[in-house]
């Protein structure tokens, strides 16, 4: 049987990686690096071998050399079979070598199921920046790496009492898979469920509503603790009532969850249901409660209910058992296979430099999928899909590293997480993410999981596409990020007062600029409203410059921060366009105080001295924030300059729950506010074709004679044909 034929048996969907040997050598590090390897253009003064690449097969065997990439006529030599051997081979020739040399770990198309998470340390380090150790996927084949396990023959559920349990019209349709004979230890229901994907797609416990959420329709006034935050009232205690008469359903349910948003839009919490009051529809959980409270109105959905396994797509573990029962989503179920979460991760990068991790399929994680410990340096991941697992696709810390063109979905957290840099020193971190395409993520943690997250100093996040959350886009946090040419859509679907790009609470986090990026079609839970570009409670000195937003309320926001600039932005159809307040002299003052207090009494705010080197040069404004005439409550400093607002409103909305003036006086009154065109309606004379999303200004209008120019809306999202062709791929779906 070919290897193709024999891949192709396994009955799994993978994305098609297409690079030789040679790119890899060539194109990969040229790109990364900045070098020409393609010419061998090194150093005269270091010596350098030719580069070693090693093949693994899941048809070969450990006990060969895997120095060919096939076995030799009498079957003595040929690739290893798993990628732990792989990496002994690989240690073995470096403690061998003479001088440096690239490694090349070529893996042949299957599935590598791993016994344990494969873990590279500093032993498995290239030799330098333009002699990496690369591990990638051969061209033109797909190369899945697994932290799950595949759950094969399936039957129909054959327990009567199980069956009993079913709505009545589906009990002939559930069917079983027994994990006896799988490595799936420390099995548990609930919240902490090993996650389970048919065909790449998510499976979810069975819920109710399927859809949507139920109300808390009142609050206990009895034995419990009342909360007042600034109006909003509730309760401390987690005790609810509810109306929805199927909720008692679940009366009897071994193990029964509840998943809200109890108090605020954007925090939520999964909590066990300790009792149901049948009578009083009262539902009682377990501590710990949330640390906001309960209110009426909130939204919630139980969980982890096997009366309520009725809709295909779901699934149940019974753990005593050692079973899962789902309702398939295809009629010949006698040949599907789940997928079942197994390993915590899939790959760890503990203090490894010049490493590159290229194309590859990783799933099957039931925590983040790749992760990191200590500090990278000079490490890429590039070309992999990444999705199927229970956190983040990507999590790294470290100096000069890069996840680039990878596709992400179906995450039970965020993206990809990038931290590196020191804030005392401001020396910038370099770590970027560029071109990756990421997508209805954020499937279990449902809030302050985005995207992308950039935290520390000096890194970056380009030309990514965003789409499909409940929550967040992307976050940041530190200082002189810079996040541009992105593309989101369609997030914080499941919550409100939440942001797309978010960042918050911190005056000394500056320089930071949010440019070019094309923000649509965000309008919040129920369609009551988030914001765009959230810089929250007192953020300052950030620049959201050229930006692109269309449909979105509250698209750019200043929330009391100071020394912002809103300038050259094209708004379409935000209701509103603007939100400008000066909270820090208002509600939220206590923020200030205590930055104020910390700032005379030691010398710091936020922990960082801001009027000593480097901050006092990088950042003047912040070094003299105490000195008069400046008044660092109010939000002193912003300005809005040069933007369109075509449709929607622009500083007084007149929809939704924002209704009045988007500029509270106090911050107008310091606000510098000029050369902004606004019109009521969508002038498609304005425009070279709006109707099909092209906002380019045309060349004979008012604004064009006026000095506006075009935004550069072509550059905005992926880049890469590969990657576009991936988001039209799954848009077309």
């Amino acid at each position: 049987m070919t290897r193709n034929k024999r891949f192709l048996l396994l009955g799994q969907s993978f994305t098609t990686h297409m690079f030789s040997v040679m790119e890899a050598i060539v194109v990969l590090l040229s790109f990364y690096y900045g070098m020409n390897l393609g010419r061998q253009v090194y150093s005269q003064s270091t010596p350098y071998e030719s580069p070693a690449t090693f093949y693994v097969d899941v048809a070969g065997s450990d006990s060969w050399s895997g120095k060919l990439d096939a076995p030799n006529a009498t079957h003595t030599d040929g690739p290893v079979a798993t990628l732990e051997r792989a990496r002994e081979l690989v240690r073995e020739h470096k403690s061998q070598l003479s001088a440096p040399a690239t490694i090349v770990v070529e893996v042949l198309s299957g599935v590598y199921d791993l016994p344990t998470e494969l873990t590279f340390t500093a032993e498995d380090s290239g030799a330098s920046q333009d002699c990496p150790v690369i591990w990638r996927a051969r061209q033109g084949e797909c190369v899945q790496v697994n932290a799950g396990s595949y759950l094969h023959n399936p039957k129909r559920l054959e327990s009567n009492e199980i069956r009993s349990l079913l709505k009545e019209n589906i009990r002939d349709d559930v069917i079983e898979y027994d994990l006896v004979d799988y490595q799936v230890e420390k099995l548990h229901g609930g919240v902490n469920a090993p996650l389970v994907y048919y065909q790449d797609e998510p499976m979810r416990l069975a819920r109710y509503p399927n859809e949507g959420f139920v109300k808390i329709s009142d609050l206990p006034t009895e034995d419990v603790t009342d909360v007042d935050v600034r109006g909003t009232r509730g309760i401390a205690e987690g005790k609810f009532f509810f109306d929805d008469p199927e909720i008692l359903k679940c009366v009897n349910e071994k193990d029964l969850w509840v998943h809200g948003y109890w108090f605020w839009d954007w925090s939520e919490q999964k909590s066990r249901v300790a009792s149901i009051d049948v009578d009083a529809k009262l539902i009682t959980l377990e501590p710990p409660f949330h640390i906001y409270g309960y209110r009426k109105g909130q939204w919630f959905y139980v969980f982890n209910a096997l009366s309520q396994l009725d809709l295909p797509g779901e699934y149940y573990v019974d753990v005593d058992l050692r079973k899962v029962y789902c309702l398939p989503t295809v009629k010949d179920w006698e040949n599907a296979s789940l997928l079942i979460s197994r390993l915590p991760h899939a790959l760890c990068l503990s203090d490894v430099t010049n490493f590159i991790w290229h194309g590859f399929d990783m799933v099957g994680a039931s925590d983040d999928v790749i992760y990191s410990k200590g500090v990278l340096r000079n490490v890429e991941i590039s070309c992999c899909d990444i999705h199927s697992s229970g956190a983040y696709g990507v999590t790294l810390s470290g100096v000069n590293c890069r996840v680039a063109q990878c596709e992400m979905w179906n995450l039970g957290a965020g993206g990809i997480s990038l931290s590196g840099g020191d804030r005392t020193t401001l020396t910038p971190g370099n770590m970027r993410a560029e071109d990756n395409y990421i997508h209805d993520y954020a499937v279990l943690r449902r809030v302050y999981a985005p995207g992308i997250r950039i935290n520390g100093v000096g890194n970056y996040a380009g030309h990514n596409t965003i789409e499909n959350a409940p929550h967040m886009g992307m976050g940041f946090s530190g200082n002189d990020m810079v996040l541009e040419f992105n593309e989101l859509s369609n997030v914080c679907s499941e919550s409100n007062d939440a942001g797309a790009i978010y960042v918050g609470r911190n005056w000394t986090m500056r320089g930071n600029v949010i440019r070019h990026n094309y923000l649509h079609d965000i309008t919040g839970f129920e369609g009551r409203g988030c914001v765009g570009v959230y810089l929250d409670d007192m953020f300052s000195s950030a620049d959201i410059v050229g930006n692109l937003f269309v449909n979105v309320t509250r698209a750019a926001f200043i929330g009391g921060g100071r020394d912002c600039k809103i300038n050259e932005n094209l708004f379409v159809n935000c209701h509103p366009a603007l939100h400008i307040d000066a909270r820090g002299d208002g509600w939220a003052h206590d923020h200030i105080d205590s930055w104020l207090e910390e700032a005379r009494t030691k010398g710091t705010i936020s922990g960082i001295k801001y009027n000593e080197e480097p901050y006092a040069s990088r950042y003047p404004e912040l070094a003299t924030i105490l000195d008069p005439p400046h008044r660092p409550q109010l939000p002193e400093g912003n300005q809005v300059v040069g933007n369109i607002c075509v449709g929607g409103s622009w500083d007084v909305n007149k929809q939704g729950q924002w209704q009045g003036d988007t500029i509270e006086s106090k911050a107008r009154e310091l606000l510098k506010m000029e050369n902004n065109y606004v019109v009521e309606e969508v002038d498609d004379a304005l425009f070279v074709d709006a109707s099909n999303g092209d906002y380019h200004l045309r060349e004979d209008t008012d604004l064009t004679r006026k000095g506006y120019a075009s935004l550069p809306i072509e550059q905005m999202g992926v880049l890469q044909k590969r990657m576009r062709d991936k988001v039209a791929l799954r848009r077309a779906r």
